[in-house]
């Protein structure tokens, strides 16, 4: 069967609107113990477009925000609609950094989904060039070894905290569970990948961001 897969062309506001808007109250439902119902509104076929995509959820504290949940998924095995429902609702109730998400924490929670392309292996003849080609604000980053070694970094994550290319690559390989270096070793396998960021907009609740990772601020530098 052919299945059409979502690119981050596809994502205009309305797209963007639909997808919080399904995370939302994916999240909702899960918490009331309510059953899925299908909602008219979100009948555009784009959302049927097999896709990629992370959920990340931050609470907001004061002018601050803290992660609160992040998973996702870089395989395109369902309509992007489920895999951002899937993948809020995992986020919210199946972190393990984090308790299960409680009904009082809703209303503080900032939701953030960041669309993903197909992950490319990084080839080189040296593997002191893979920092080369890997460019901060544009490329995510996934380091794997074997299968019990594996660790994924959103694009937006090295703007967020000005890090360079091989800072990068070593703060993945940490994630992956890996020596800082590790992308270094031949037998480990480096993966790239760009994504488009639509977040709910907290001044104003029908409002959505749509951003790019090079659009993320330092928070290192900033004042606030």
């Amino acid at each position: 069967m052919h299945m059409e897969l979502l690119s981050i062309d596809d994502i205009n506001p309305q797209i963007a609107r639909a997808l919080l808007k399904i995370a939302r109250k994916s999240i909702e439902q899960k918490l009331k113990k309510e059953p899925k119902v299908a909602n008219s509104d979100l009948d555009d076929p784009t959302l049927n477009k097999y896709g990629m995509a992370f959920v990340t959820l931050e609470t907001k504290y004061g002018e601050n925000f803290e992660l609160r949940g992040c998973i996702g998924y870089v395989d395109a095995v369902a309509p992007i609609k489920e895999t951002v429902s899937k993948a809020a609702i995992a986020a919210a109730f199946s972190d393990p950094r984090f308790p299960p998400l409680k009904q009082y924490e809703l209303d503080s929670v900032v939701i953030e989904i960041t669309i993903l392309t197909k992950p490319q292996v990084i080839n080189v003849t040296n593997r002191v060039e893979i920092p080369s080609k890997v460019n901060v604000g544009e490329d995510g980053l996934i380091i794997e070894k074997g299968i019990m070694y594996s660790g994924l970094l959103l694009p937006q994550v090295p703007m967020e905290y000005c890090w360079d290319s091989e800072t990068f690559l070593a703060e993945t390989c940490i994630k992956a569970g890996l020596e800082p270096d590790c992308w270094l070793d031949d037998t480990v396998t480096v993966k790239k990948f760009q994504g488009l960021i639509i977040r709910e907009n907290i001044k104003d609740n029908d409002d959505i961001i749509i951003m790019k990772p090079s659009d993320v601020k330092c928070k290192l530098t900033s004042s606030t």
